[in-house]
């Protein structure tokens, strides 16, 4: 936590105060950011830091011993009323607060804090303002989670061609044991997942979230792998490709299409960072489906674009999404994230997906680009 420069933030912004706030695990963005990620909090906790002057924890007196030395002065309670008191002598003073909030909860990532907090707080005559301009630095990768992001990348591209081998040598074989061989590969080299890559033939892969089953491989079906993972406390890759054996000419067509949506999207980020103009989440997502829509996709598009990747294979960063939610964020240097496009038809689906870091100098596919549908 460098409160220096999150004060210049503050000033930046024209905030007063960052309070983060959590009670017991509620809020995973103010545990991230003050790194008690993995204490066991079972109380209301709040640290402000403003704008000027020393930052304050607020925290339950059995929980004090648990806390890390954070910079500033440390405030205990007993009760609630204690809590109430504590917050306001911190917060005297302020009027512009910031904390992990969008109104309307428009991305539900950023929307941690209870609707009881905020009438708590808005009652104390304070105006509240997200926090998302503040957490954006503690968002992008630095050179050691780069790299580490490229090796998970390695691994996953290792799995896939020994899902691809097995299916070539057993074209019968069943999602669960191309499941199973992909997450063996995986745990060979070293890598975590919070669940195991996801495999769907033919008329399961309609299904974005599909569990795999004893279902085998049959001629003229598609098969999807979905795979994810990283290094212990390093950041995801993700990656998804597609295969099949003498495939009908409908899944050829809607795999192109959604290749040349994912495409605009890459292109698109690209130029706006030449531009000078970090493009914002929703604009990419937008841009994506609007390729799909004209090809006809449009009813068969279940998902946004693309997902912020970070410590968690959903990342709390800016994600390419108009569809879900309006990510108004913009996508600046050191974050990374995945272009996904799919369409999900009637009888089968297709997903291509590549992850991309952003560079100052612009973006960079980090995995495989498919041009086409790799043939069993």
């Amino acid at each position: 936590m460098d409160v220096v420069k999150v004060q210049e933030a503050l000033k930046a912004e024209g905030l007063e105060g960052w309070l983060l706030f959590s009670f017991g695990r509620s809020n995973p963005l103010a545990l991230e950011v003050l790194g008690l990620s993995s204490l066991h909090l079972t109380r209301r906790f709040a640290y402000l830091i403003p704008r000027e002057g020393e930052p304050t924890l607020l925290c339950h007196a059995i929980e004090e011993s648990l806390f890390p030395a954070l910079p500033g002065r440390l405030r205990t309670y007993h009760t609630w009323r204690g809590f109430v008191e504590g917050l306001e002598e911190a917060l005297s003073g302020i009027r512009r607060l910031a904390l992990e909030y969008v109104p309307g909860g428009q991305v539900p990532y950023l929307s941690r804090v209870d609707g009881g907090t905020l009438d708590l707080l808005r009652g104390m005559g304070l105006e509240l303002l997200s926090s998302w301009p503040l957490l954006l630095p503690f968002q992008v990768w630095e050179g050691a989670k780069l790299q580490s992001h490229r090796r998970a990348a390695q691994g996953l591209v290792e799995a896939r061609d020994a899902a691809l081998a097995l299916l070539r040598e057993n074209p019968r074989a069943t999602e669960r044991e191309v499941q199973a061989r992909m997450a063996e590969v995986l745990a060979r080299r070293g890598l975590v997942f919070d669940h195991p890559p996801m495999v769907a033939f033919g008329r399961h892969s309609a299904n974005p979230h599909h569990e795999p089953t004893e279902k085998p491989l049959e001629e003229g079906e598609v098969a999807l792998l979905d795979l994810w993972a990283k290094e212990p406390g390093g950041v995801y890759a993700d990656l998804t490709w597609m295969a099949g054996l003498r495939l009908p000419e409908a899944a050829h067509r809607a795999f192109q299409a959604v290749a040349r949506a994912r495409d605009a999207a890459i292109a698109f980020v690209e130029r706006a960072h030449r531009e000078g103009r970090p493009p914002r989440g929703f604009e990419v997502d937008r841009l994506a489906r609007k390729v799909l829509e004209e090809e006809g996709y449009g009813p068969h598009i279940r998902h946004r674009t693309g997902h912020n990747l970070g410590e968690e294979v959903h990342g709390s960063g800016p994600h390419l999404d108009d569809l879900e939610t309006h990510d108004f964020r913009p996508l600046v240097a050191g974050l990374a994230f995945t272009v996904e496009p799919g369409v999900y038809l009637e009888g089968f689906g297709v997903r291509t997906e590549v992850d991309v870091y952003l560079h100052p100098t612009g973006p960079e596919v980090t995995t495989p680009l498919q041009r086409e549908l790799t043939p069993l």
